[in-house]
């Protein structure tokens, strides 16, 4: 068998953010586990949190919401479509995504911020009329202009004004970004936290259409950069 040798900057690239993930995953066996009982109000806050824990996700009962900010993770572009210019549909994360949101709101008539891949769901599948979809905005030439974590939070507090002052934000993110998505809407000014006994997607989509959501080991470089900067 002829062996083959892999060069160049790429193939560096990919085998320096595979050593780092690893280890990354080695050192943090439980990144991204909730935090067993829901936080009384003298335990701290998703912004007050110790500067060290880049891991513990605050919970609270999802009866005591009142809004649900959604945040996608991925998406499918559909064959032939240019990614730079296509929102993509949703795939099988962000429709499970959706369906935390439906088990966290319940019966109630709380409002939802959701980012356009989970909305999409949520009104075609779910036929909930009321939600407020986040999109992204677009360029002159029409291309895209990502839209990070804290743009959706930023537009939720937009939105919300002086009544994020009472708010109490149930997050729901994929199970990795979850840490990140929390911190970052509390840092908009809500109290914020995941919905307690609601199922959250764990699973990685290979056929999603953003590389860095394909799997953990491409993944969780970026996310703990971000968690790093918010501990600023």
């Amino acid at each position: 068998m002829t062996s083959t040798r892999f060069s160049g900057p790429m193939w560096s690239v990919r085998v320096a953010v595979t050593a780092v993930s690893a280890a990354l995953l080695a050192a943090a066996g439980g990144l991204g586990t909730q935090a067993a009982a829901a936080p009384s109000p003298a335990e701290p806050s998703a912004s007050e949190q110790a500067p060290q824990d880049l891991w513990t996700i605050p919970t609270a009962p999802a009866d005591s919401a009142t809004l649900i900010v959604a945040y996608s993770f991925g998406n499918r572009i559909p064959a032939g479509a240019d990614s730079a210019r296509t929102i993509g549909d949703p795939g099988p994360v962000n429709e499970a995504l959706a369906a935390a949101v439906v088990a966290t709101r319940g019966d109630r008539d709380l409002p939802v911020y959701a980012q356009t891949e989970i909305a999409q769901v949520l009104s075609s599948r779910y036929g909930m009329t009321d939600v407020v979809c986040i999109d992204p905005v677009r360029n002159a030439d029409g291309t895209l202009v990502y839209l990070s974590t804290d743009g959706v939070a930023a537009q939720v507090a937009a939105l919300r004004g002086a009544a994020i002052a009472d708010d109490a934000a149930a997050v729901v993110a994929f199970a990795d970004h979850q840490w990140r998505a929390i911190r970052t809407t509390a840092r908009h000014g809500f109290r914020a936290f995941a919905p307690a006994g609601v199922a959250i997607p764990d699973q990685y989509d290979p056929q999603s259409g953003q590389l860095w959501t394909t799997s953990r080991l491409l993944y969780l470089p970026t996310d703990l950069l971000g968690r790093l900067a918010l501990l600023k």
